[in-house]
Protein backbone atom coordinates (compact mmCIF):
# COMPACT_ATOMS: atom_id res chain seq x y z
CA UNK A 1 0.00 0.00 0.00
CA UNK A 2 1.59 3.25 -1.03
CA UNK A 3 1.77 6.08 1.47
CA UNK A 4 1.46 3.89 4.56
CA UNK A 5 4.80 3.40 6.37
CA UNK A 6 5.59 -0.02 7.75
CA UNK A 7 7.83 -0.32 10.80
CA UNK A 8 10.44 -3.04 10.67
CA UNK A 9 10.05 -5.71 13.41
CA UNK A 10 13.33 -4.64 15.04
CA UNK A 11 12.03 -1.09 15.49
CA UNK A 12 8.82 -2.38 17.08
CA UNK A 13 10.81 -4.57 19.51
CA UNK A 14 13.15 -1.72 20.38
CA UNK A 15 10.23 0.62 21.04
CA UNK A 16 8.60 -1.97 23.33
CA UNK A 17 11.83 -2.45 25.33
CA UNK A 18 12.34 1.30 25.71
CA UNK A 19 8.74 1.77 26.81
CA UNK A 20 9.00 -1.01 29.41
CA UNK A 21 12.31 0.40 30.71
CA UNK A 22 10.81 3.88 30.93
CA UNK A 23 7.85 2.57 32.92
CA UNK A 24 10.13 0.70 35.31
CA UNK A 25 12.39 3.73 35.78
CA UNK A 26 9.34 5.97 36.28
CA UNK A 27 8.38 4.12 39.46
CA UNK A 28 9.14 6.33 42.45
CA UNK A 29 10.43 4.99 45.77
CA UNK A 30 8.28 5.68 48.83
CA UNK A 31 11.36 6.74 50.79
CA UNK A 32 13.79 9.51 49.93
CA UNK A 33 16.61 7.45 51.49
CA UNK A 34 18.75 5.07 49.41
CA UNK A 35 19.08 1.39 50.26
CA UNK A 36 22.61 1.95 51.62
CA UNK A 37 21.38 4.79 53.87
CA UNK A 38 18.54 2.67 55.22
CA UNK A 39 20.86 -0.29 55.76
CA UNK A 40 23.15 1.86 57.94
CA UNK A 41 20.19 3.50 59.68
CA UNK A 42 18.47 0.30 60.84
CA UNK A 43 21.49 -1.91 61.57
CA UNK A 44 21.43 -3.10 65.19
CA UNK A 45 18.00 -1.62 65.89
CA UNK A 46 15.06 -3.45 67.39
CA UNK A 47 11.97 -4.24 65.32
CA UNK A 48 10.04 -1.65 67.31
CA UNK A 49 12.66 1.02 66.50
CA UNK A 50 12.59 0.09 62.81
CA UNK A 51 8.81 0.54 62.74
CA UNK A 52 9.22 4.00 64.23
CA UNK A 53 11.76 4.93 61.53
CA UNK A 54 10.27 3.21 58.43
CA UNK A 55 6.63 2.66 59.35
CA UNK A 56 4.72 -0.61 59.25
CA UNK A 57 5.91 -3.14 56.64
CA UNK A 58 3.64 -4.24 53.80
CA UNK A 59 4.29 -7.92 54.50
CA UNK A 60 5.54 -10.05 57.40
CA UNK A 61 6.67 -13.62 56.81
CA UNK A 62 7.68 -16.15 59.45
CA UNK A 63 11.06 -17.68 58.59
CA UNK A 64 13.58 -19.93 60.33
CA UNK A 65 11.33 -21.33 63.05
CA UNK A 66 10.08 -18.08 64.56
CA UNK A 67 12.11 -15.22 63.05
CA UNK A 68 10.39 -12.81 60.65
CA UNK A 69 11.15 -11.19 57.29
CA UNK A 70 9.47 -7.85 56.82
CA UNK A 71 9.02 -6.36 53.35
CA UNK A 72 8.28 -2.79 52.27
CA UNK A 73 7.19 -2.78 48.60
CA UNK A 74 8.86 -0.25 46.25
CA UNK A 75 10.29 1.43 49.31
CA UNK A 76 13.81 2.55 48.41
CA UNK A 77 16.27 2.88 45.53
CA UNK A 78 19.82 1.79 44.75
CA UNK A 79 22.51 4.45 44.83
CA UNK A 80 26.16 4.95 45.73
CA UNK A 81 29.54 3.58 44.74
CA UNK A 82 28.70 0.04 45.88
CA UNK A 83 25.95 -0.23 43.28
CA UNK A 84 26.73 -0.88 39.60
CA UNK A 85 25.97 2.13 37.39
CA UNK A 86 23.32 0.22 35.42
CA UNK A 87 21.12 -0.25 38.53
CA UNK A 88 21.62 3.09 40.27
CA UNK A 89 18.30 4.82 40.74
CA UNK A 90 16.36 1.56 40.43
CA UNK A 91 13.44 1.26 42.86
CA UNK A 92 13.56 -1.90 45.00
CA UNK A 93 11.62 -3.69 47.72
CA UNK A 94 13.26 -3.45 51.15
CA UNK A 95 13.57 -6.68 53.18
CA UNK A 96 14.69 -6.94 56.80
CA UNK A 97 15.01 -10.19 58.75
CA UNK A 98 14.53 -9.93 62.51
CA UNK A 99 15.66 -12.50 65.07
CA UNK A 100 13.12 -13.52 67.69
CA UNK A 101 14.98 -13.94 70.99
CA UNK A 102 12.24 -16.31 72.25
CA UNK A 103 12.82 -18.54 69.22
CA UNK A 104 10.28 -21.22 69.91
CA UNK A 105 6.98 -21.96 68.29
CA UNK A 106 4.99 -20.97 71.39
CA UNK A 107 7.19 -18.27 72.93
CA UNK A 108 7.06 -14.94 71.14
CA UNK A 109 9.01 -12.00 72.53
CA UNK A 110 7.75 -8.40 72.11
CA UNK A 111 9.15 -6.55 69.08
CA UNK A 112 11.10 -4.30 71.45
CA UNK A 113 13.41 -7.29 71.96
CA UNK A 114 13.73 -8.46 68.34
CA UNK A 115 16.83 -7.26 66.49
CA UNK A 116 17.89 -7.04 62.87
CA UNK A 117 19.45 -10.45 62.16
CA UNK A 118 23.26 -10.05 62.08
CA UNK A 119 23.77 -12.56 59.24
CA UNK A 120 20.74 -11.93 56.99
CA UNK A 121 19.93 -8.39 58.08
CA UNK A 122 18.87 -5.91 55.43
CA UNK A 123 18.41 -6.85 51.78
CA UNK A 124 16.61 -5.67 48.67
CA UNK A 125 14.65 -7.37 45.95
CA UNK A 126 14.13 -6.03 42.46
CA UNK A 127 10.39 -5.70 41.79
CA UNK A 128 10.54 -7.84 38.66
CA UNK A 129 13.05 -10.37 39.98
CA UNK A 130 13.46 -13.05 42.63
CA UNK A 131 17.12 -12.18 43.19
CA UNK A 132 18.03 -10.34 46.37
CA UNK A 133 21.16 -9.09 47.96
Amino acid sequence: MPGRPVLPPLAVCLAAVLLAEGCARGLEARSKRSFDEIQRLVWGKTAEEVISVLGEPDSRQVVFDGDERWIWWNYTFLDGDDQPPEVRGRVVHLEIVFSNPGHSGTERSPYAQWRVDPSLGVAFRLPSSRASR
